[in-house]
């Protein structure tokens, strides 16, 4: 059945448009008074009729399609789903346009800015097999020929690369050094100049960006709030300083307060205040 399908798209001319699962998607058309949207591969079905910019969308695709007139009649999916794959065909004046909608559900990578990341990916390379490709989104990221070798895609120059004789043994994982932010996306692995998918097929790479100025402002916040402590028990300690002199002074001007008061009393004052007083005569 792949086969067939693969023969219709060549045969036919068809365009194709790769969506991620649960991704909108749009399939291009053209401008018409009558245009009839049908899914003719791998079931047979109207998909909507429009007259005069009045379209009619039938029951089993509502919820989902729609048709954009500002876009020249595309069809416009809102949220992909897997069984929407297939090849449709749009009908303006009498013209066919089929357009073959592949969806593709990738497996999730994270990799670190800086950091470099391979995304592994085998093919039966045996035989005929004398190429890869590697798509980023839409564009090439890597392509590689048994007799030119690897040849990177712009941006790509000198980052990315296939396993070291990896080709021969059906190894045609994909290496990125250094990740940049602007690689986070979609990755797709060909064999055949695109026409068979290497396996695992596709990836979508998430990029997470390295925390270097968060580290610095962190290690400064951290020295601001040294330098605040110190401000604050500076005059703290100044303060107890201050109190510990004082104290220190106190004590030693107290002995001398002591022998003042405490001096003892002269012996004629001593007579003197101990003599007996009376208020009469002694008899």
């Amino acid at each position: 059945m792949k086969v067939c399908w693969i023969l219709a798209l060549f045969l036919t001319g068809a365009s194709s448009v790769s969506v991620v699962l649960n991704h909108p998607a749009s399939l291009p058309c053209g401008g018409g008074e009558k245009v009839v949207w049908r899914k003719i591969f791998p079931i047979k079905a109207t998909v909507a009729e429009c007259q005069k910019r009045k379209c009619i969308i039938k029951e089993s695709f509502l919820q989902r399609f729609s048709i954009m007139h500002e876009k020249n009649n595309s069809l416009f999916l809102k949220s992909v789903k897997y069984n929407d794959l297939g090849q449709y065909v749009c009908s303006r004046d009498g013209i066919d346009k089929h357009v073959n909608l592949e969806v593709v559900v990738p497996i999730n990578v994270t990799s670190v800015e800086l950091e470099n990341v391979t995304l592994p990916c085998y093919a039966d390379t045996q035989s005929d097999v004398r190429d890869v490709t590697w798509l980023h989104n839409e564009q090439k990221a890597l392509h590689y020929t048994t007799d030119r070798g690897s040849i990177p895609g712009l941006g790509y120059e000198e980052r990315v690369s296939l396993t070291e004789d990896g080709f021969r043994d059906g190894d045609v994982s994909l290496t990125i050094t250094g990740v940049h932010q602007t690689d986070a996306g979609l990755y797709r692995c060909f064999v055949r100049d695109e026409t068979d998918r290497g396996y695992p097929h596709a990836y979508m790479l998430h990029v997470i960006k390295k925390l270097i100025k968060a580290e610095g402002n962190q290690t400064e916040g951290s020295n601001k709030e040294k330098r605040t402590r110190i401000g604050l028990l500076l005059p703290f300690s100044l303060l107890i300083c201050s109190l510990l002199i004082l104290l220190c002074c106190k004590k030693l001007a107290s002995p001398t307060e002591e022998t003042t008061d405490n001096k003892p009393v002269q012996e004629s004052d001593q007579k003197h205040s101990t003599r007996p007083f009376y208020s009469g005569d002694e008899s």
